[in-house]
């Protein structure tokens, strides 16, 4: 696993960041949005189990790993429930959306066995694996002509899932230690997400006004349009390996931006506003 480092980056959002950020990707923009009001609940529904899996786990590192993969993930919920702020503040009928997800997760965690909740977690962050691949080689079709605030912010979001992708899989395989277990589980895992992303999409067309041009706020069908085709196919593929059994997500490919991005925060480069870069 590569290292774990917990990273606290001041990025502001100010009230004037709009619901519609993203002009170039529009679609993009909906599904950033849509990230940001699911984050928060699925973030702490992860951090619960992990924490209930800690005294579980056989060996000290994995123990160490799994507190940083908790405190990194806290990071993340963090600043997305900062961007829900924003949003609400400007239409505030999404407040009750984001306490609907909420709500899901924490039933979801009351009802189901903590052997559950880890597949969960371990099948959701493998899927990141190949998106935080794709989406920062993408970067630019996806989100060049972004708002600089929320486009960094998300960069810095899917650049982490590198350093802990192998943290959710290695808790689930260490503690349920079956790969049929995780299989059995998909098809409820996959209805519980798409009924959260339902709920947070249906909140996006009642409580936003529609854009006079362009997508509904609910649409992300083509969210990659802007891609490379072959890219965006390889980014299925990969999403598709997921599931087979010999899967390991430290096989994901890593752009060189992305040591780049690491070379320039340790150069104490201003992260907050890195992306796009200013003329």
């Amino acid at each position: 696993m590569s290292d774990i480092t917990v990273r606290h980056i001041d990025f502001s959002f100010d009230g004037d960041i709009p619901f519609h950020w993203n002009p170039g990707n529009p679609q993009w923009g909906n599904f950033v949005n849509l990230i940001t009001m699911i984050v928060p609940a699925f973030e702490k529904y992860v951090i619960r189990s992990t924490r209930a899996a800690i005294p579980r786990l056989g060996n000290t590192r994995l123990k160490r790993d799994a507190d940083l993969f908790c405190r990194q993930e806290a990071q993340h919920s963090k600043h997305h429930i900062q961007h829900i702020k924003v949003l609400t503040g400007q239409y505030p009928g999404l407040q009750e959306v984001a306490e609907q997800v909420m709500a899901s997760y924490d039933q979801l965690f009351e009802s189901e066995s903590l052997e559950f909740h880890l597949a969960y977690a371990a099948m959701a962050e493998l899927y990141l694996g190949p998106m935080a691949s794709f989406v920062t080689e993408n970067r630019q079709a996806l989100m060049g002509q972004g708002d600089s605030r929320i486009a960094s912010f998300i960069l810095w979001h899917f650049i982490e899932e590198f350093e802990h992708r192998n943290a959710a899989l290695d808790i689930c395989n260490d503690v349920v230690g079956s790969f049929r277990f995780r299989v059995k589980c998909f098809p409820k895992i996959a209805r519980h997400l798409n009924h959260v992303k339902s709920i947070v999409l249906a909140g996006f067309d009642e409580h936003v006004p529609q854009p006079a041009n362009g997508p509904k706020n609910s649409a992300i069908g083509d969210m990659f349009a802007s891609a490379p085709t072959g890219k965006t196919l390889r980014l299925y593929y990969e999403l598709l390996c997921t599931l087979l059994p010999y899967h390991r997500p430290d096989t994901i490919r890593e752009p060189d931006w992305v040591r780049q991005w690491h070379r320039d925060y340790w150069a104490g480069v201003d992260m907050t506003r890195y992306f796009p870069a200013a003329s």
